[in-house]
């Protein structure tokens, strides 16, 4: 999955596009997407993803929002497959406001 670093401010609020086709095995499917956000090893999840995330096809989609200007967040995801395969991935959140 691509990009590895996103960048955001601190008000933004964005629904990200995750597209897994090229991890998935030929003839498999997203079963499970587990998202969460951290800072440090503190789990911020229910302060920066907005609902649970949606599976559309070999797409998934996941809303973030929030977060402190000059901080460095992770997003973890998990995607469980039809098949049984496990692919994690990070997402390195960078926040940081503009004009600054």
């Amino acid at each position: 999955m691509k990009p590895y670093t996103w960048e955001k401010q601190p008000d933004a609020k964005r629904t990200l596009e995750f597209d897994v086709s090229k991890s998935l095995a030929s003839g498999d499917s997203i079963s499970l997407v587990s998202v969460a956000i951290y800072h440090e090893s503190t789990d911020l999840s229910s302060s920066m993803i907005d609902g649970s995330p949606i599976i559309d096809g070999d797409k998934f989609y996941v809303t973030l929002y929030g977060g402190t200007d000059g901080e460095t967040y992770w997003l973890k995801l998990t995607i469980t497959t039809a098949n049984g395969d496990i692919i994690p991935d990070d997402l390195k959140v960078i926040v940081k406001e503009r004009g600054k």
